[in-house]
């Protein structure tokens, strides 16, 4: 069964991070939920407004206590 997705826009990048600078640090902005906002490491060629599909939303998400 594959894991659940979401679309997801390219707000910001940040930079390149992990040992050897193969990852892209960036903040995306959920299109399924319009205000929700995470930073993700992404690895390949990325731009600002670029749609990324994102594994398992849920995981990332921080609920208040």
């Amino acid at each position: 069964m594959d894991p659940p997705t979401s679309p997801a826009r390219v707000v910001k990048v940040l930079g390149r991070v992990g040992a050897r600078g193969i990852f892209t640090e960036v903040r995306v902005e959920s299109l399924t939920f319009p205000r929700m906002q995470m930073l993700k490491a992404v690895k390949g060629p990325v731009r600002l407004g670029d749609i990324i599909t994102i594994n398992d939303v849920y995981q990332d998400i921080e609920f208040p206590k």
